[in-house]
C-alpha cells in the first residue's frame, strides 16, 4: 500500500520518495535507570488558552518523572497542522508524538506512520475508553492512538424565540426525539421574515458542509458512508436512501428556505437563529460567553434511526521515533485516567473514558451533558475509517456545497462517488 498524503501534490510527492525509518526494538513501559534521550518532539494543534494548559500540565508531569528528558512542544495552527505533520513524517525528523485527528487514524496507519500501542496499555486501561473511541483508535486490529477528547452533537434551541412564536419547545428525551420533517415544520413556524428576507432563521448546521455533521443525515436514512470492505462508495453514498437525504439537505436551503446558504457567524448567539445543530462544546461557549441567551439542547433529529457524529483528537507515537518507550510514556501522561479528568476540567471536550464520566456525576447526570453522553454510548457512529479520508472529505464537502447552492443531488453525489472511488483505488 503506497504512502500517500492528501494535503497537496508537493507533500504527496515527498511522501512517495520518503521511507519511514524502521521502528526500533523497545522494552516494556516501566522504570528504567537510563533513558538515553534528551529531547522528545511533540507536534500539537494550537488550542489557545485555557485549553493549552492541559498539554502543558501533561508535559510538566512527564518531565518531573523523567528529569533528563526535555519535551519540545510545537503548537501549530489548525489550518497549517496537517501539512506540518506530513512534512515531519516524510522527513522522519522533529516528531516523536503528535496529535491525530480521529478520522485520520487509518490514513496514518496505512502509511506506517503510527507505532502500535498495544504493549503499552493493559486491557483494563484500554477498556476504560468508551467503545466508539476504542474502535476509532484501532487500525488492522492494533491500537494505534490514545483518545484524548471527543464530541457529540445536539439541537440547540433558543427558548425566547420559540416563546415569541408561541411554539412549544421540543423535548429532551432521546426516545422522543424530533424527526427531520418535524424540524422543518418547527423551523417554518419560528422563522421571522420581513419583505421576504429572513430576520430570524429557523434552522442551521454549525458545520454546514462537513461530513462530520452531514453524514448522519444519510446514515439516519439507512444509507452507508462506505462499503464494508472499504473499497468503494458506489451504491452507498449514491444509494436511493443517500440521495433522498441529500435532496432533503438541499431543500433546507432552497425549496424550504429555512437555512441560510452561507455561514453567518454568531446567529444563534445573537438571537437570529432558532435551532442550531451543533457540537457539544457549544454548550460551554454559551454558558461562559453568552449568559443572557436562554437555550436548551434537544436530541439530534433523525429519519429512520437515530445517528449522531462523534470523534475529535487522539494522540499517537511516530513509528520512527528513536525513543518509543519515552514517547509512549508521554502519551500516557496526557491521556491516562487521572490526566483525562484534568483535561476535561481544563478543555471541556466530551470525555473518552468511562472513569471520567463517573468522576463528574454533577455534570454528566444533568442536561445537556447527560444527553451528549447518552448519544455517545447509544447512537454515535464514527466517520469512515479509510486511508483516503482526507480526499473523501474534501470531495464530499464540495458535493454538499454544490447541493446547498441548488445543484441536483443525484448529479453531485454521483460525481463525488466517481472521484472518491478513484482515490480509494490508489490505496489498494
Amino acid at each position: 500500500m503506497r504512502c500517500r498524503t492528501v494535503l497537496d501534490a508537493l507533500v504527496a510527492a515527498a511522501l512517495l520518495v520518503a521511507t519511514l525509518p524502521p521502528v526500533p526494538a523497545s522494552a516494556p513501559l516501566g522504570p528504567t535507570p537510563v533513558w538515553g534521550a534528551t529531547e522528545l518532539h511533540f507536534l500539537s494543534v494550537a488550542r489557545g488558552e485555557p485549553r493549552r494548559q492541559a498539554i502543558l500540565a501533561a508535559i510538566a508531569d512527564f518531565e518531573k518523572a523523567h528529569p533528563d528528558v526535555k519535551v519540545v512542544l510545537s503548537e501549530i495552527p489548525f489550518d497549517q497542522y496537517f501539512q506540518k505533520v506530513a512534512i515531519a513524517l516524510a522527513s522522519g525528523s522533529g516528531i516523536d508524538v503528535f496529535d491525530v485527528d480521529s478520522p485520520l487514524v487509518a490514513s496514518y496507519g496505512s502509511q506506517g506512520a503510527l507505532l502500535p500501542l498495544d504493549k503499552y496499555y493493559t486491557r483494563e486501561n484500554v477498556e476504560d475508553f468508551i467503545k466508539v473511541e476504542r474502535d476509532i483508535a484501532t487500525y488492522q486490529g492494533k491500537m494505534m492512538t490514545a483518545p484524548m477528547g471527543s464530541t457529540s452533537v445536539g439541537l440547540f434551541v433558543n427558548v425566547d424565540l420559540f416563546k415569541a412564536a408561541g411554539v412549544p419547545l421540543p423535548g429532551t428525551d432521546p426516545d422522543k426525539r424530533l424527526t427531520w420533517d418535524q424540524v422543518v415544520q418547527l423551523a417554518k413556524k419560528v422563522q421571522v421574515e420581513k419583505n421576504g428576507v429572513a430576520e430570524v432563521w429557523g434552522f442551521a448546521f454549525q458545520q454546514y458542509d462537513r461530513p462530520y455533521q452531514l453524514l448522519p443525515l444519510l446514515q439516519s436514512n439507512s444509507a452507508a458512508a462506505l462499503s464494508p470492505d472499504g473499497k468503494t462508495v458506489n451504491s452507498f453514498l449514491n444509494s436511493p436512501a443517500a440521495l433522498e437525504a441529500a435532496r432533503f439537505y438541499g431543500d433546507l436551503f432552497t425549496r424550504q428556505r429555512v437555512s441560510p446558504r452561507e455561514q453567518v457567524p454568531n446567529l444563534f448567539y445573537t438571537g437570529k437563529l432558532a435551532m442550531y445543530l451543533a457540537p457539544s462544546y457549544e454548550a460551554n461557549t454559551l454558558k461562559t460567553q453568552y449568559p443572557n441567551v436562554k437555550w436548551i439542547v434537544a436530541p439530534h433529529p433523525y429519519f429512520k434511526k437515530p445517528v449522531t457524529p462523534t470523534g475529535a483528537w487522539h494522540t499517537g507515537v511516530y513509528a520512527g521515533t528513536k525513543y518509543p518507550d519515552l514517547a509512549a510514556a508521554l502519551v500516557h501522561a496526557y491521556t491516562d485516567r487521572e490526566p483525562a479528568k484534568r483535561n476535561y476540567k481544563i478543555m471541556n471536550y466530551m470525555p473518552v473514558r468511562e472513569s471520567t464520566f463517573k468522576a463528574f456525576p454533577e455534570t454528566f447526570e444533568t442536561m445537556p451533558n447527560k444527553l451528549f453522553y447518552w448519544e455517545m454510548v447509544h447512537t454515535a457512529i464514527a466517520r469512515p475509517r479509510t486511508p483516503a479520508y482526507r480526499e473523501y472529505e474534501d470531495l464530499l464537502r464540495q458535493a454538499f456545497a454544490n447541493i446547498r447552492q441548488g445543484g441536483d443531488a443525484a448529479r453531485e453525489m454521483n460525481a463525488a462517488v466517481e472521484k472518491i472511488d478513484a482515490q480509494l483505488r490508489r490505496y489498494r
